[in-house]
């Protein structure tokens, strides 16, 4: 399986890079359980079973980990489609900080 950087326009490949190895290292821990062989092409919801609620908690255990602050306005289901999909997202939608 070939991985693809699908990163935002001014999205760093570096940052996204980060991410996804955020959100593999993270999934156990959310998902209560071992995940083996997860790649950024790796369907959260439909091959791993997570739901609304592990998302929301991904997301906020990613901002604890990166310290990083994370803008969930334009959040939604399609942005859980893959590890990758969720990357983007919040490589795109991170807030400034104060």
């Amino acid at each position: 399986m070939t991985e693809h950087n699908t990163a935002p326009a001014g999205a760093e490949p570096a940052l996204r890079d980060r991410l996804v190895g955020s959100i593999r290292d993270l999934l156990p821990r959310v998902l209560g359980r071992e995940v083996a062989g997860v790649t950024e092409d790796t369907a959260l919801m439909d091959a791993l079973g997570l739901s609304s609620t592990t998302g929301l908690e991904l997301v906020l255990e990613l901002e604890d980990r990166l310290e990083l602050e994370i803008s969930v306005e334009e959040l939604g289901r399609d942005d859980f489609a893959t590890v990758g999909s969720l990357a983007d997202y919040v490589a795109g939608n991170l807030l400034a900080e104060a």
